[in-house]
């Protein structure tokens, strides 16, 4: 009911919040005759739960929550900006138990001030509760450790809509924030009912023009439009799910087609310039700005091809024509626009060339030159990618035939990049690559940056489907071992288990995988072998253990 005022209630198709784990302390300090600070050990969304021994009637209790401690090792609560995130108690006398029912926080570490000795203190882990269905490890313990962090900023944002953080005065359902990870939330758990809940909330949310927001559910009194790559998850979401789960009823078309067309009308000449809301662009790239108007005819063309597959799909072929057309005529104008003779793309950055190759926007003439100059900038600078490229740099670095290239930033340990955070003792992924910057935009607990978790699970481990494959049905089994000597993957789709583990042994490169019921796999090892398998449990092995 895009646009329209109702007010039907209707039962949540989602799975609930619930108080799924609980985390005893790491360590306790005391800090003062009556307060003590609880170190959890991980970066959590949830509460505090506090046995509070008897005291006098009237007795002030306050646990106060933060992300981070101070150099001075006091609570770091500046990131909050106007969230108390403080719950207090007024004891009656006697003993109680105090576990407020009604908020969370965003937390590793509790101040609780009032009392002169602390009972039992657990902190409960609260998110919505999608099965898991992957798990992901390697011989790195740090690549490990980056994706538990990649997992639990999962758990800690997947809140009854995908928020952007736990901690501070926001917690919004971004919407590129969801598009970028969503390719890793569905590995890592059954995501089906929740985004479909949450995609409830988008259409909800989008205007009687055609104009998504940025995000969803809409803020009140916001009525602008949303940004390019934000708003098109609106399409852009509806068809990953599609392509993971097999259903169909994902792809809204008249939703779908209704945002591109609002963009068309107000962008005749395709590229987009005009009604772009506030247009974040690449949102906290390190590197030099990618032109807007790049990012946005990109995200265009995107959407407008997604578009078109999702009007085959649903059998409407008129539909799938007028804009299978319109997405070959913005590609055209992509061209001409911002492509030039030597494979360059206007402003010479890493994410528009990351835009420009896997949204397929270069012809067979240009794309190597633009894959060249991608490895030239990540060889010199590392990741410079922000919220809308980061996702995208690890897969086509691989598909571009420079999966070493895609080792090496994953490995990396210098700013930016995923493994200072975890050297810097992050369990969790944070907002911004190097931790550092205003404390008003500096949560340490965002996921948009693990959205590399989906290239462990399709890179190097190696799961991944074909090309036009849905609910992996088509299998491609492609590892990717850079120079770590063992890793293994498994992910229950819908079609059943899906497991790869390989190793480096004095016998050469051992791969064994698990293929599904319903579904057959191609299997590509590291000497360039090449085995079509059905269904069923099968065994490789290379004299070569090294990538190509």
């Amino acid at each position: 009911m895009r646009g329209a005022d109702h007010h039907l209630l209707v039962p949540s198709c989602d799975e609930p919040v619930r108080a799924l784990r609980e985390l005893p302390p790491l360590s306790i300090t005391r800090t003062g005759p009556r307060t003590h600070l609880v170190d959890f050990g991980q970066n959590l969304a949830g509460r505090v739960r506090l046995a509070v021994p008897a005291q006098d009637p009237g007795t002030r209790v306050t646990v106060r929550h933060g992300e981070r401690l101070e150099e001075d090792g006091g609570l770091h609560t500046a990131n909050l900006r106007t969230a108390d995130a403080t719950d207090v108690l007024i004891t009656a006398g006697g003993e109680a138990l105090f576990e407020p029912r009604f908020t969370y926080h965003g937390f590793r570490y509790a101040e609780i001030d009032g009392l002169e000795s602390l009972g039992e203190v657990r902190a409960v882990v609260l998110h919505s509760d999608t099965r898991w269905t992957g798990a992901f490890e390697c011989s790195d313990p740090e690549i490990n450790q980056l994706q538990s962090n990649i997992e639990w900023g999962q758990r800690g944002n997947f809140v009854s809509v995908p928020t952007d953080c736990p901690q501070r005065d926001e917690r919004l359902g971004w919407m590129a924030d969801a598009q970028v990870f969503l390719p890793t939330a569905c590995l890592n758990a059954d995501v089906a009912a929740f985004f479909t809940k949450w995609l409830h909330d988008v259409r909800d949310a989008q205007t009687p023009e055609g104009g998504f927001p940025n995000v969803a559910p809409r803020l009140t009194g916001v009525a602008e439009e949303g940004a390019p790559g934000w708003a098109d998850a609106g399409v852009l979401v509806p068809w990953h799910l599609y392509e993971v789960y097999g259903d169909a009823r994902f792809l809204d078309v008249d939703s779908m087609g209704a945002w591109v067309d609002f963009v068309l009308r107000h962008n005749p000449d395709l590229i987009w310039r005009q009604r772009t809301g506030p247009h974040y662009a690449d949102w906290l790239a390190p590197g030099p700005a990618t032109p807007r108007e790049v990012v946005a005819t990109a995200f265009f063309h995107r959407s407008a091809d997604l578009t078109a597959r999702a009007a085959r799909v649903r059998g409407r072929h008129a539909d799938a024509e007028r804009f299978e057309r319109l997405a070959a005529d913005i590609r055209t104008a992509f061209i001409k626009t911002f492509a030039h003779p030597d494979g360059t793309v206007s402003g010479d950055t890493q994410t528009g060339y990351l835009l420009a190759l896997a949204f397929g926007l270069l012809p067979s003439s240009l794309a190597p030159g633009a894959a060249r100059r991608l490895a030239e900038l990540v060889q010199e600078h590392g990741p410079q990618a922000g919220f809308l490229g980061v996702n995208l740099l690890c897969p086509v670095l691989s598909a571009t035939g420079r999966p070493d290239l895609a080792h090496a930033l994953l490995r990396r340990t210098d700013p930016p990049s995923w493994l200072y955070q975890v050297r810097h003792g992050a369990t969790t992924v944070w907002e911004r690559w190097d931790g550092e910057g205003a404390p008003s935009m500096n949560s340490f607990n965002h996921y948009a940056f693990g959205s590399v978790g989906e290239w462990l699970y399709s890179g190097v481990a190696g799961i991944s489907q074909a090309r036009g494959s849905v609910a992996y049905r088509d299998l491609v089994i492609r590892p990717l071992p850079g120079d770590l000597t063992w890793a293994r993957a498994s992910y229950e789709s819908v079609r059943g288990r899906i497991a790869v583990s390989w190793e480096r042994t004095s016998q050469g490169f051992l791969l064994d995988v698990s293929v599904p019921p319903g579904a057959s796999a191609t299997v590509h090892l590291p000497d360039g072998q090449t085995h079509r398998v059905p269904s069923g449990d099968h065994h490789f092995a290379s004299v070569r253990g090294d990538t190509p």
